[in-house]
């Protein structure tokens, strides 16, 4: 069994699941994500998750031993994935100044949402509802990966001198992290934005209010 832990988040996937074609662990992943997007973590249902990956309910327990560990997994892969698309974004802007790159994190995280729904709605449940397990750790790593990368971007903007040399790269990350977050909050939970409308809005649309809310970083933090 490959137990895998990192800030206590403990994922139990054994061999036998590693080594299954990867058509049918697609399956079964898709099967865990729905049934964790719909419905809170104590309310989701292995039953449910062997029914529709088409498993019988003795397999899955060989291949993950808990429901907990089968949640984890899907948190850590759904990670590996937010971490692949933004590293992408990050290394396909490497020549652009530090607010068009800035521009491009932020509607990369809304592609992001958009294009993988039920990992959006899992990582919403795990904010707003209180049940989830490793609902600590998964908070804090999230944010620290993020505050990380946006804060290497900061610092890379400094050195180029396209940011003020006395910006406290600590700080500034906070509070930019902090409204990108927001803001990609805003296009896919209904009641965290009552103005502006955001969960339904275009692509052109989404991409001005994008432009508009970088612009108020210019304004404060270019050099």
């Amino acid at each position: 069994m490959k137990e895998r832990t990192r800030m206590g988040i403990r994922s139990t996937e054994t061999d036998m699941f590693l080594n299954l074609d990867e058509k049918k662990k697609q399956r079964i992943l898709g099967a865990a994500i729905d049934e964790f997007a719909q419905k809170s973590y104590g309310n989701a249902s292995m039953n449910v998750v062997v029914g529709k990956a088409g498993i019988s309910k003795g397999a899955l327990f060989k291949y993950f031993t808990s429901k907990a560990g089968l949640f984890a997994y899907v948190y850590r892969m759904s990670l590996g994935r937010i971490k692949d698309y933004l590293r992408a974004v990050r290394d396909g802007s490497e020549d652009e100044d530090f607010f068009v790159r800035l521009e491009k994190v932020m509607q990369a995280g809304i592609d992001f949402t958009r294009a993988h729904p039920g990992l959006a709605r899992i990582y919403y449940r795990i904010i707003f509802t209180g049940d989830s397990p490793y609902k600590r750790e998964i908070l804090a790593e999230i944010h620290g990966e993020s505050l990380e990368f946006i804060q290497s971007l900061i610092r890379k903007g400094i050195a180029r001198g396209e940011l003020r040399p006395d910006l406290d790269p600590a700080a500034a990350a906070f509070v930019v992290e902090s409204v990108v977050d927001r803001f990609v909050q805003a296009h896919n939970v209904r009641f965290m934005d009552q103005t502006l409308y955001f969960e339904h809005a275009r692509n052109r649309d989404s991409s001005q209010w994008a432009g508009d809310i970088v612009e108020l970083f210019r304004k404060g933090m270019a050099f």
